[in-house]
């Protein structure tokens, strides 16, 4: 039998539009409620999860859950967070519920293979707002010349995105990395302490995490809780 498909009505198509204000593409993100709802058809038997980090004055109120999905494909994990920076004005006030969605949200991806992000896993208006602004580099790609470069001038450098760094951050986490040592592990592979990093060494940290999962998959890899 067929295993089960995510259905089109838990798929949110977002545009994505250059400077210009023009349309130049779409991205699709993948609703909760879909991921649930798939996650059952696979044979979810449970999902819980873990407070990490409370939010306090130090940490920027900045609340960290660890979430657990077990069924019959296995055992997946999911870290998320939320904080006052992450989240728009209508759920900053609920800042553990936020993060907590998160975390089951990325735990019941894996477990549903499903390689979409989940839309709440975005962090607000800002976050949208990143994906619209990057898109002439993800749409345009290696045609697209950099300010400067036509006239020989040195390429100028963008810093990363608060939500790039947030999302490295979230991938750290994810690999066990707490605080201090979250921030020491991406400054290692970055090169560079992750405030002074550029979009461009965010993005390609951000996809050789990504691919270095694919492979613990495709190897086998562990994805339980230990």
């Amino acid at each position: 039998m067929a295993a089960p498909k995510l259905n089109a009505e838990f798929i949110v198509k977002i545009a994505l539009k250059n400077d210009r204000g023009e349309v130049v593409g779409e991205k699709e993100f993948v609703t909760y409620p879909g991921l649930l709802a798939l996650a059952h058809e696979l044979g979810l038997e449970e999902i819980h999860t873990t407070i990490i980090q409370m939010p306090t004055d130090a940490n920027g109120q900045t609340v960290v859950i660890r979430a657990v999905a077990k069924g019959k494909p296995g055992l997946y994990t999911g870290i998320g967070d939320a904080s006052p920076l992450n989240t728009n004005r209508k759920v900053a006030r609920h800042l553990i519920r936020v993060a907590e969605t998160r975390a089951k949200a990325r735990a019941l991806r894996d477990l549903c293979n499903i390689n979409l992000v989940a839309l709440e896993e975005l962090g607000g208006d800002e976050d949208l707002d990143d994906e619209r602004r990057e898109a002439p580099a993800t749409s345009i790609g290696r045609h697209h010349t950099p300010q400067g470069a036509a006239n020989g001038q040195p390429r100028r450098t963008v810093p990363a995105t608060d939500p790039q760094r947030r999302a490295l951050f979230r991938r750290a986490y994810e690999l066990g990395y707490e605080g201090r040592d979250a921030a020491g592990f991406l400054a290692q592979r970055l090169g560079v302490d992750i405030e002074r990093a550029t979009r461009e060494q965010a993005s390609k940290l951000l996809d050789e995490l990504a691919a270095e999962e694919r492979r613990g998959r495709a190897n086998g890899g562990d994805h339980a809780a230990e």
